[in-house]
């Protein structure tokens, strides 16, 4: 091939490639370019489905399209995930979960879908501590009561839980283990469920971050918070760590995800748009009455914060023997 050939291909071929190359950024400037699925790991009515309409509101107005939010309990998130794994790699599908997210690897033997390679961490929505509370006839009042009748009658005290693996879970098991008792776990689908038997009496005691209205009406009562320091909210309420348990320290996260495969543009515009989105100054008396602290951050940073959180409950997970029941 003659030197003037080669060099009219070559040209050629770079031809090819610059609407190619030209097309890359505007994947992010064109999205979203349809309705966007917002899969919800959980039922309604709970602190995770408040905070997907509320965001959802918000990033429907600013995209000029609709945001669907669908409830796809079950499956200790799994069957929600999965959807959004199998989805369309372009920024269409999205999954607001939470912690089980990062220890399902840990407690299944299998999942229909590779969680580092089928889904993209986009960005922190929300962080909420836990309020441990009990019900009003369990004649429980403050963390050094519960862990003296725990001690006294080993299991009978039942705590409820928003699933396996769930930070309401997870605080009940990190409490045992630095309490020195042992709680019966009952899991549920969801916050209402679990509510719903706290308040008639079923079960004794509950770590949860949904309850600030139960807390307002009477209905529990208070016994502590899971975080370093009171809650600006409730400032009565004193933390765990400060009645005899020192460094006890549990809050709930809940983090958007995309498809893997999310052209990394879209997934950096989704989590700007996410990050204005969650902390805009009128939504905050709205979050803050589920608990709910914003979020926000690059996709990096929470792949790092996912890294961590892994690392840390992982080693719960082991010491306690926590498995899907």
């Amino acid at each position: 091939m003659s030197i003037h050939r080669r060099k009219l291909l070559c040209a050629a071929v770079a031809a090819l490639c610059l609407p190619v190359l030209a097309a890359a950024p505007a994947q992010a400037a064109d999205w979203p370019t349809k309705p966007v699925r917002l899969i919800v790991a959980y039922p309604p009515g709970g602190a995770t489905d408040i905070q997907a309409r509320l965001v959802g509101q918000r990033l429907s107005e600013q995209w000029q399209q609709p945001v669907i939010v669908e409830n796809r309990p079950g499956g200790n998130t799994v069957i929600a995930t999965n959807v959004v794994a199998m989805a369309e790699p372009d920024g269409h599908t999205l999954l607001l979960t939470a912690m089980p997210f990062a220890l399902n690897p840990l407690l299944m033997d299998s999942l229909p879908y590779d969680s580092a390679r089928d889904l993209a961490p986009v960005t922190v929505l929300t962080t909420i501590s836990n309020v441990l509370v009990a019900a009003p006839d369990a004649g429980i009042r403050n963390v050094p009561e519960l862990i003296a009748r725990a001690k006294a009658e080993p299991g009978a005290l039942s705590f409820a839980s928003t699933g396996v693996a769930t930070s309401t879970h997870l605080s009940g098991e990190l409490f045992s283990s630095m309490a020195g008792v042992e709680l019966t776990h009952v899991p549920y689908k969801g916050s209402a469920p679990a509510h719903q038997d706290l308040l008639s009496g079923r079960i004794q005691i509950m770590f949860d971050n949904g309850v600030l209205q139960h807390i307002e009406s009477g209905r529990v009562v208070p016994l502590g918070v899971t975080s370093a320091e009171r809650l600006p909210w409730l400032p009565e309420v004193p933390t765990v760590a400060e009645q005899g348990l020192a460094g006890f320290e549990a809050s709930a996260w809940y983090g958007i995800f995309a498809t893997g495969g999310t052209p990394p543009e879209v997934l950096d515009s989704l989590a700007a748009d996410i990050t204005a989105a969650v902390r805009a100054p009128e939504l905050q008396p709205r979050l803050q009455a589920i608990g709910a602290s914003p979020g926000g951050g690059t996709p990096e940073e929470f792949r790092q914060f996912l890294d961590q959180e892994t690392e840390r409950w992982g080693k719960l997970v082991r010491e306690r023997d926590i498995r899907l029941m």
